[in-house]
């Protein structure tokens, strides 16, 4: 694998933390705050949406950058953003700048995927995007465990400013350690403003977008809100919840590299269907045995591992499926995906207070079950077609 790609690892490490530390610190930061625990939760929504915004619009605007130009000023904004959430004095400050956090969020994950996805070739696409979102699921093992516990002991701002610094990190690592990857032979229109803009409408594109939104959108409706279940629901304390937190990580991490392996042993397609089922039976059975601590900590354990075993197979298959049908769009579509996996986390959260609100905090695992269902019934109407089908990996 080239350094380049473990580079790429380092600031998604970084990206990682800022978007689910919060997650841990939902019921802290509505407390200091003074707010209700699911506007808290809107913390998690906006840094998605801004990620759902940047990753395709702004991928597509600046395409005629230099990659490494793109990833520095995107790093920056991201290390802003989450500095200036760090020292909001309320709800609406703390929110805008977790939007602008977001949209380097969106951005960076976009580029790296696709251009470590291009260095390796279609053969190891998979892999590839595993490493790069390596960085994510170690910062979820370890980083967000320690922030969920240090946040509940201390305070959440310094856990924030301490994202921000990581950021900046991954920034020097960038300036010095990346150089400009060569363009492919074959892509020479990739850095036409006008073709990547139009690419973001791809019909085809945007139906398997939408198949990442779905998944992403169950597992998140199940686990946004986990800290306020496994309290008032399983009965566990504060501690029991960041050591679940912990196994979510830890599985997670060991997801992403099954997943990357898996779609490049047995294609995309079979790939993200076992997932996106894996996802669905978990989430119904976090609804089945909430009250029992034993079995949500197997469960979610098995949400990070279905959940993040999702992310190289589904990223990959959209790259896939640019290549047949929008090969001058690798970046764009890399970016979809990246917003389709985000505006899936906003979606869930969204959908996770509106069941709080509605039929009770129990019920979030049974919600996300039926819409993860629909991702994968899409997926599967979609394989059946057969023009939908990535070029990653063994055919499915």
């Amino acid at each position: 694998m080239p350094l380049i790609v473990y580079i790429f690892t380092l600031s998604a490490f970084a990206l990682g933390l800022a978007e689910f530390v919060p997650i841990g610190l939902t019921d802290v930061m509505a407390q200091s705050l003074d707010v209700s625990i699911e506007q808290a939760g809107s913390a998690v929504t906006l840094y998605a949406l801004g990620a759902t915004f940047a990753a395709p619009v702004l991928t597509a605007l600046t395409a005629g950058w230099s990659r490494k130009q793109a990833m520095l000023v995107t790093v920056l904004v991201f290390t802003a953003g989450s500095l200036l959430a760090a020292i909001a004095t309320n709800l609406s400050t703390l929110l805008i700048a977790r939007f602008v956090a977001g949209m380097g969020h969106g951005l960076f994950l976009a580029v790296a995927s696709s251009t470590a996805a291009r260095l390796v070739g279609p053969k190891k696409a998979g892999s590839a995007v595993a490493v790069v979102f390596g960085g994510f699921t170690i910062a979820m093992a370890i980083g967000v465990p320690i922030s969920t516990y240090l946040g509940g002991v201390i305070s959440w701002r310094p856990v924030l400013g301490a994202i921000a610094a990581f950021g900046a990190l991954g920034f020097l690592g960038l300036l010095l350690g990346m150089k400009e990857p060569p363009k492919q032979q074959g892509h020479i229109g990739a850095d036409s403003v006008g073709q990547a803009l139009k690419a973001i409408f791809h019909p085809t594109l945007l139906v398997a977008a939408l198949v990442t939104v779905l998944g992403y959108a169950g597992s998140f409706t199940a686990y946004t809100y986990i800290a306020p279940l496994l309290t008032d629901v399983t009965h566990v304390s504060g501690t029991t919840v960041s050591i679940f937190m912990l196994i979510y990580g830890v599985l997670a991490a060991i997801g992403n590299v099954i997943g990357g392996k898996m779609t490049d042993r047995i294609g995309v397609d079979r790939s993200s269907v076992i997932v996106i089922s894996g996802i669905a039976l978990v989430a119904l059975g976090m609804w089945a045995f909430a009250s029992s601590a034993l079995a949500m900590g197997v469960l979610v354990a098995l949400l990070g591992l279905f959940t993040f075993a999702a992310v190289p197979a589904l990223q990959a298959r959209l790259i896939g499926i640019a290549e047949q049908h929008a090969p001058h769009a690798h970046g764009v579509a890399a970016g979809l995906n990246i917003a389709g996996f985000n505006f899936g986390i906003a979606l869930g959260s969204v959908l996770g207070g509106v069941t709080i609100g509605t039929v009770g905090i129990s019920y979030m695992g049974m919600v996300g079950a039926v819409v993860s269902v629909l991702g994968l019934v899409l997926l599967m109407v979609r394989n059946r077609g057969g023009d939908y089908r990535a070029v990653v990996g063994p055919a499915a």
